[in-house]
């Protein structure tokens, strides 16, 4: 099936670029509503971004499947120097983005409280605010580096297909185990928020 944006790629792998677009456009309203110290507006635009991030990683999980692993169909010298580099470095801070996201949003919920109607940072506020943005920071290295990736992949060069189908081929078994531990987090997130909004002695 062909893609809606032109270029070499199936839908699959332009429906998963243009939906991390969208993620991360979420995740910049909710830094830009920090910025603002509007504290109900971002805690409730980051807990849309995380459920988005989740469900973003099983789409990238079907893609996998349906799609199978793509390959590099440029030259050597390109595949070496270049596109392993990048695809390296996007996965390791696309991991660190994860893995900050989580402790970001659960320190979220432990340092802050409803204070006339308005959620607002209560302890250690600078922890939360730099592991904020170093996660934010994380994130824009992972959107840069995906789009080089498609463009390397399906704009530059043409695509060359790995033979091997399916989840057990391909990491994206990892990324729907991650997406399930994201939406069991994010419901222990939402009790705990529920519980401390009840009590805010908790």
């Amino acid at each position: 099936m062909h893609g809606f944006l032109g270029t070499k790629a199936d839908f699959w792998w332009d429906l998963t670029v243009t939906s991390e677009t969208i993620v991360f456009s979420f995740l910049g309203f909710g830094g830009y509503f920090a910025r603002r110290h509007r504290g109900s507006l971002h805690h409730n635009t980051m807990l849309i971004s995380s459920i988005l991030v989740a469900a973003w990683f099983m789409m990238y999980l079907a893609q996998q499947y349906i799609v199978g692993i793509i390959g590099f169909g440029g030259p050597d010298f390109i595949k070496y120097l270049v596109y392993y580099p990048v695809i390296i470095f996007h996965s390791l801070v696309s991991s660190a983005a994860l893995v900050l996201t989580g402790i970001v949003v659960f320190n979220g919920f432990m340092s802050t409280t409803i204070e006339n109607g308005e959620r607002v940072l209560v302890k250690s506020p600078m922890v939360h605010r730099r592991l904020g943005w170093v996660t934010l920071l994380c994130f824009i290295f992972s959107v840069v580096t995906a789009y080089s990736v498609y463009a390397m992949l399906f704009v530059i060069y043409s695509p060359a297909r790995n033979p091997s189908y399916g989840v057990r081929s391909s990491i994206g078994a990892l990324s729907g185990i991650g997406s399930f531990l994201i939406l069991a987090l994010m419901a222990l997130f939402w009790y705990i928020n529920r519980t401390r909004t009840r009590n805010p002695a908790i």
